[in-house]
């Protein structure tokens, strides 16, 4: 996770500090919220058509089942590249359809605990953590409802996983 946040924080660098790109730096920020949790994002547009977003989700989870309980805590840190094709229906307002390429850190926390009553003797609990890193592919669309204000809804694809969100960027 250290790696992309160094990689976000020097393309946030080298794009906030380089000449060619002071004068009109198009960088926006999002919320995406899908079933399980939500996510705050901040992108670059380098042109029309190619943007460079970093990422952050979390969400919890809470299973209880005859006492046995399970809570569970994912963190997610990514780094993705957009491509977006611009596209206009016959007399209506311009949309964005768009695909995306990236790569995701996960960390994740589960405690399990079993009461007296399910063990017959005195109550369980553990604590695990673990952390992966995968591959996510997803696309959707885009349309911009106000001058600096996006709606977006897609999917990602994140190995056995997948994710159908709303979104909300806003460009300054």
């Amino acid at each position: 996770m250290k790696r992309i946040g160094i990689g976000a924080a020097g393309l946030l660098y080298l794009v906030a500090f380089t000449p060619a790109f002071a004068a009109n730096v198009p960088f926006y920020a999002g919320i995406q919220v899908d079933n399980t949790g939500a996510a705050a994002l901040l992108g670059y547009q380098i042109s029309k058509v190619y943007a460079v977003e970093v990422n952050y989700t979390r969400y919890d989870d809470h299973i209880s089942h005859s006492g046995i309980t399970s809570d569970t805590g994912i963190s997610a840190a990514g780094i993705a590249a957009i491509a977006m094709l611009p596209m206009k229906l016959s007399g209506g307002s311009p949309y964005f359809l768009f695909a995306k390429a990236g790569y995701e850190r996960i960390n994740k926390d589960e405690t399990y605990t079993i009461p007296s009553s399910v063990t017959l003797t005195l109550p369980y609990s553990d604590f695990t953590s673990s952390s992966e890193n995968r591959v996510v592919l997803g696309g959707g669309a885009q349309y911009d409802l106000y001058p600096d204000m996006s709606g977006r809804v897609g999917i990602d694809f994140m190995g056995d996983r997948h994710s159908v969100y709303l979104g909300a960027i806003f460009k300054f």
